[in-house]
Order: structure tokens, then C-alpha cells, then sequence
């Protein structure tokens, strides 16, 4: 597999490994702040922090989980674990998300790419914590969820409709972004479930675009 200009200009080739991860906020492949990657057993990544790419470099064959996360300094990604097994079928592409899996006529952020390459998509592609960095004029909804009067870790929070949402960190805070608000307002509800909970919480807002709503979502037994 080839990495250009991980040396200076120079191209070289490596045995390796590349994970390519994705801003949840910009879909781009930017990151803010630090991000750390490894992988128990192995050396650090070679970072490139411009394009989010992580590379191993001599790593074998076997199944690996590769954990993600935001430094303390710098908060701003919910962490996740990647698990991929190498090598992979293409053996010019050893990277995920795998490219092999998409649909190379059409652009990869596109919802119309099959369902496992958009599935490894998604896994690489980080989500906000409420500590992320929005910029002014972000349509945001953020809010607690709570177990009585506890602050409730893990629980999946989305607006109704979406195909994705988030996670409520430690502290049981979330927070939730959109684009696609018009200048009129936009009524929503927005859902939390937790396995241990039978029935999902319900908050009805009104999305206003470039305004933050605050909520607070209590689950109950």
C-alpha cells in the first residue's frame, strides 16, 4: 500500500495500515483538537493531523480493535473502537473505512452507497460531545438526560425520523446538530432510549436555524 508524503515530499511504500476518520459536525476529514488512536500491542500511528489519517506501519495479519479518542485537553469527540481484521481483500487499499466496499461512481458521503461501506462510514466518522467547538450560528439542541435525579451515561438521544443521533456522555449531557432547519422554525421531537429503560423519553422543541434549545430528558423505570 502506498502513503504519499509521509516522509517530507518522498513517496514511500509500507506495510501498513490507515484509518481514515471523519468530523461528525463538518463531514469533513479534519479533526479539532487532539485525537489519539492505538492499538494495544502496537506502535503509535504516524498522524497526519490535516487530513485525520492515521497509519500503522508494520503491522501483521490478525484481528484488531483500534481505540479512538479525544485528549483530555481537548474533549471534543465521543470515543468509539474500530474493529477490522487484516489484511483486507483489496491488497492495494489496507485502509477503512474500506473503499472497496463503495460505490466508486458515486461520491463516498453519498446515502445511496451500499450498506457496508456506509456502515464503516459512519463508524469512522466522530461524533460531537458537548464540548465540541461549534461555530456561531449552529442550530443546536443540547440537554441532560437523567435517571431521576442521576446524570445517565450511554443513552442513544436522535431527533425522531433521523437515522442516526448520539450518545449521552458521562455526565449524561448531549448534544444534537442541524442543517437542515429553514429560517421559519422547525417543530421536532426529540427521543431517548437506554436498554434498561422499556420506554422511550419524548421532548417536543422548535428547532429555530443559528439558536441553541436546552432540554432535559429523565428516564423512568
Amino acid at each position: 500500500m502506498t502513503f504519499p508524503g509521509l516522509i517530507f515530499s518522498e513517496q514511500i511504500t509500507v506495510k501498513g495500515f490507515a484509518l481514515q476518520l471523519y468530523d461528525g459536525f463538518t463531514g469533513e476529514p479534519q479533526l479539532q483538537g487532539q485525537v489519539l488512536v492505538s492499538i494495544v500491542g502496537q506502535k503509535p500511528p504516524i498522524a497526519k493531523t490535516a487530513s485525520a489519517t492515521f497509519v500503522f506501519l508494520n503491522i501483521g495479519p490478525g484481528a484488531y480493535s483500534i481505540s479512538v479518542q479525544s485528549s483530555v485537553q481537548t474533549p471534543f469527540y465521543l470515543p468509539v473502537n474500530v474493529s477490522v481484521t487484516l489484511p483486507l481483500a483489496d491488497p492495494l487499499w489496507q485502509a477503512y473505512p474500506d473503499l472497496s466496499l463503495a460505490d466508486r461512481t458515486k461520491s463516498l458521503d453519498d446515502p445511496t452507497q451500499p450498506a457496508a461501506y456506509r456502515a464503516e462510514r459512519a463508524l469512522a466518522t466522530l461524533r460531537p460531545t458537548p464540548q465540541y467547538p461549534f461555530p456561531p450560528g449552529a442550530t443546536l439542541v443540547r440537554g441532560t438526560v437523567l435517571a431521576g435525579n442521576v446524570p445517565l451515561a450511554g443513552a442513544t438521544v436522535m431527533r425522531v425520523g433521523d437515522s442516526d443521533g448520539t450518545l449521552s456522555d458521562v455526565n449524561g449531557e448531549f448534544v444534537l446538530f442541524f442543517d437542515d432547519v429553514s429560517g421559519m422554525g422547525q417543530a421536532a421531537t426529540i427521543r431517548a432510549t437506554y436498554p434498561l429503560y422499556p420506554a422511550p423519553v419524548d421532548v417536543q422543541v422548535t428547532l429555530q436555524r443559528g439558536t441553541t434549545v436546552s432540554i432535559q430528558m429523565v428516564m423512568a423505570p
